[in-house]
């Protein structure tokens, strides 16, 4: 049976190095301008966010990064009573066993309880977790989407070709609703 927790401090350097296999293995990079570093920094990522783990016969095998707080560092494109979860993964070997539904389903427990609205983003390339999303009743929600110009801050960003004019795709989710 898997169970999700807060990540403890020995686990934080299977935490990075899960979540930035997992990013590894998109079709398109997804670790340009130093994101990859900035993931194996569990530790700095804590302080500011809950770094969730989903276990399984004694062995993390996934992760998410909860964000309660809009105001965290670690909170991107939300507003004030918005929570968020970010950098999702899960251990190829252990896919299929309800890993990822697990950390989602305890984010959007975290969400409920606080009467938050959660609001993720993601990119065109992560198909299997849209559908997951979409299957927990998370709705797509163009209107929220952070276009290239917004987040493409950095001009010297060395970006794959496949990100020209890519946004990221906004999805919401409240208890509410």
């Amino acid at each position: 049976m898997i169970t999700v927790r807060i990540a403890s401090a020995d686990e934080y350097a299977r935490v990075g190095e899960l979540t930035v296999a997992a990013y590894r293995a998109l079709a398109v990079d997804h670790l340009f301008g130093g994101y990859d570093q900035r993931i194996l920094d569990t530790a700095t990522r804590a302080r500011e966010a809950d770094v969730l783990v989903a276990v399984l016969d004694g062995r993390v095998v996934g992760a998410v990064t909860y964000v309660g707080d809009s105001s965290s560092e670690w909170s991107e494109w939300t507003e004030p009573g918005e929570a968020q979860f970010r950098l999702l993964a899960v251990d190829p070997a252990a896919h299929g066993q309800g890993a990822g539904a697990a950390l989602v389903r305890t984010c959007m427990e975290r969400a409920a309880a606080a009467g938050s609205t959660i609001v993720i983003h993601t990119t065109p390339w992560m198909k299997i977790a849209q559908a997951m999303y979409e299957r927990f009743g998370f709705v797509r929600r163009p209107d929220r989407d952070v276009q290239y110009e917004v987040w493409k801050e950095d001009e010297d960003l060395d970006l794959a070709a496949e990100w020209a004019g890519r946004a990221f795709l906004a999805y919401s989710w409240s208890a509410t609703d």
